[in-house]
């Protein structure tokens, strides 16, 4: 059975707290294919919880009402908000001024030459990639380009990576990471798949991150950083401000087999800010479920990535038209433009990824919210496609005259190495059709190997790297000891002294830089420092113990991701709380099944004729109201999180 794609309004992007530098206390909140499903994630008279065992034990009947709930989007109060409802002042008005003629209503995209890889791995065996291209072109003609691409390989699966280019794209700058993640924070694990967008003076790159070591690579979530200039150095959000323990603007609270909620893109309209994620879940009856959520933001509120506002989702697994019954069920995550001379939005995905004939897919909308597939794009895009971008200016607009660009990765003809992908740009046209021409969904690819970069191409230095990424000390210790290296783009490191690195410590009361540019412990606590060098910089963190020695099995609290869940009562998704504990040295992680009976971790509902958790943190809705779920672990430590129940059927 196919999933049944429905319109779900639920809102878990609202962070009150920030959880700087972690500070855990008793009682006080704190803060590839998918495996086998087993017995593991079953219901178990052993866990403590409410009377219901777990999401394997109890399904929410759905009924197929795809259409109804469709048509039901939420377009009306989206194009009829001023910019309190936060939606772009006459963004769906009629355009007296439009140039193109009344009757070409539908957005046409041209590949019109197979264009030029700005990446290519090298032939090592080794994973190597740039995907998730992000493009902006600045207002001088130049155009920045981020990057996910690979991280150490032992403790980081993904950095970030920007270039830029000053021609159009026929010659780039040298790569450098300009964000990574920050350890003993939620973003530990991964930085991946980033879009920006330029605003009141600021870059601001949202990108998808993980702290679920037990599932790796599942279990994301949204978070965005900012600076004030392109290649850095980036702030991240902290759940009410920039800097310090980053936060999320969009936590998943699904089920940890799913992929979660991630690979944003932005438009802005005026002052309101559309962004457009993707999530990856399962429902009541096991069947996976893939949508594109819509979120909106007054950006002229200082607190915006606390205030997103969920929109609903546009993804279907049939045509919009319900004609040739189109299917999606391969095609990854969008990047949304508005193109300013039709007022229409264009969004660009890729279908089929990774296979022999995969293809450009877009999508065309009126408001940003309800888009309807146009068709897809083979000829001159190369075969075993992936992860696509479209070149917008800082606002995600694209003018009337502006150049058009697309970029993708791919693995090409007969490759078949997971990790070793080319990333691509290649030049585009937009026009406009009476009725919406698929003339491309019968196109060919092309059937091209992959290139390999040209050996001996002259190495240099891309990411400042450190001997470790944790350090610990007593406070009357003698100090951190940190060894600094250069990292290139073949992966070798050479040493550097210290003296020539700049450091900044997040909170001086707990670590200090002397004379000799020494990091030194002060009192005891959790800190991030970062360290610099000719450009490139890295987060540390800096923790200050008792004895100089942890247990890092030993549970000292919670680090909650969100104080709400903004629920409907017939939400298709399994919605679950997934404890994110803190241990002695400051390691944090979600808790599998098995670490919830380990330490002991209960649940329960205030409200139980609102909803009930089961023993593995499994929320079941029972009607619209309110509740607050309680964590509690067996040696006293705990947080509460506010349940907001809605009935969507009024």
């Amino acid at each position: 059975m196919k999933p049944v794609y429905l319109v779900v309004s639920i809102i878990t992007a609202f962070f009150l707290q920030a959880c700087d530098n972690v500070s855990v206390s008793e009682g006080t909140e704190t803060s590839s294919a998918y495996p086998e499903y087993s017995d593991e994630y079953g219901g178990s008279d052993s866990v403590a919880g409410d009377d219901e065992g777990s999401w394997m034990d109890e399904y929410i009947v759905i009924e197929d009402d795809t259409e109804a709930r469709n048509n039901n989007a939420l377009s009306d109060d989206v194009s009829d908000a001023d910019h309190t409802g936060q939606v772009a002042e006459g963004a769906d008005e009629a355009d007296e001024t439009k140039e193109s003629p009344d009757d070409l209503k539908h957005v046409k995209l041209t590949v019109t030459g197979e264009g030029t890889d700005i990446f290519m791995p090298a032939d090592d065996g080794k994973q190597d990639y740039r995907y998730s291209i992000s493009l902006l072109r600045d207002e001088d003609g130049g155009i920045d380009a981020w990057f996910a691409s690979p991280g150490d390989g032992v403790n980081e699966y993904d950095w970030v990576t920007y270039r830029h280019s000053g021609d159009d794209g026929v010659t780039w700058s040298e790569e450098k990471v300009v964000l990574s993640p920050s350890p003993c924070t939620p973003d530990s694990l991964s930085i991946c798949d980033p879009d920006a967008f330029f605003h009141d003076g600021y870059y601001y790159v949202g990108y998808t991150s993980t702290i679920n070591k037990n599932e790796k690579g599942l279990c994301n979530s949204v978070f965005i950083a900012r600076s004030e200039n392109p290649e850095g150095p980036y702030e991240k959000w902290n759940g009410s401000g920039w800097g310090g323990v980053p936060m999320p603007i969009v936590y998943f609270n699904g089920l940890e087999l799913g992929w979660g909620c991630g690979e944003p893109s932005f438009v802005v309209m005026d002052d309101t800010l559309y962004m457009y994620s993707t999530r990856d879940s399962f429902t009541s009856n096991l069947e996976r479920l893939r949508v594109t959520d819509i979120r909106t933001a007054d950006l002229r509120d200082p607190m915006w990535p606390a205030k997103l506002e969920y929109r609903g989702h546009t993804a279907l697994a049939e045509d919009p038209s319900g004609k040739d019954g189109y299917s999606y069920e391969k095609a990854d995550s969008w990047d949304v433009a508005y193109l300013e001379e039709s007022r229409k939005f264009i969004a660009l995905c890729t279908n089929r990824r990774f296979e022999d004939d995969s293809c450009l897919l877009y999508f065309e909308s009126d408001d940003g919210v309800n888009f309807e597939r146009v068709s897809e794009c083979s000829r001159n895009v190369i075969t075993r496609c992936h992860n696509a971008g479209i070149m917008t200016d800082g606002k995600g607009h694209i003018k009337k005259d502006d150049p058009v660009m697309v970029g993708y990765s791919y693995a090409g003809a007969d490759n078949s190495k997971w990790g070793v992908w080319c990333t691509r740009v290649a030049p585009a046209v937009i026009g406009y059709t009476k009725e919406p021409d698929r003339t491309g969904d019968n196109e060919s690819n092309l059937k091209l190997p992959m290139n390999y970069r040209t050996p001996g191409e002259e190495a240099f230095p891309m990411m400042l790297s450190t001997d470790r990424l944790v350090y610990t000390d007593t406070a009357d210790g003698d100090g951190f000891t940190v060894g600094y290296y250069l990292r290139d783009n073949y992966r070798n490191e050479r040493f550097i002294g210290k003296s020539s690195v700049t450091v900044n410590i997040r909170d001086g009361s707990i670590a200090e830089v002397n004379a000799l540019n020494d990091i030194v412990p002060k009192s005891e606590g959790m800190t991030l420092a970062t360290v610099e060098y000719d450009g490139l910089r890295r987060d540390i963190a800096l923790c200050v113990t008792k004895t100089g020695k942890t247990d890092p099995g030993r549970l000292t609290g919670f680090c909650s991701l969100t104080d709400t869940y903004e629920i409907m009562l017939n939400d298709p998704f399994i919605i679950k709380v997934r404890p994110m504990a803190v241990f002695e040295g400051w390691e944090m992680h979600e808790l599998s099944n098995e670490e919830i009976l380990k330490y002991g971790v209960y649940f329960s509902s205030s409200n139980k004729s609102v909803c009930t958790v089961g023993g593995d943190g499994t929320v079941y809705p029972k009607s619209a109201g309110e509740a607050i779920l309680k964590v509690k672990s067996g040696n006293g430590k705990g947080y509460d999180i506010r349940v907001n129940i809605k009935d969507d059927s009024k």
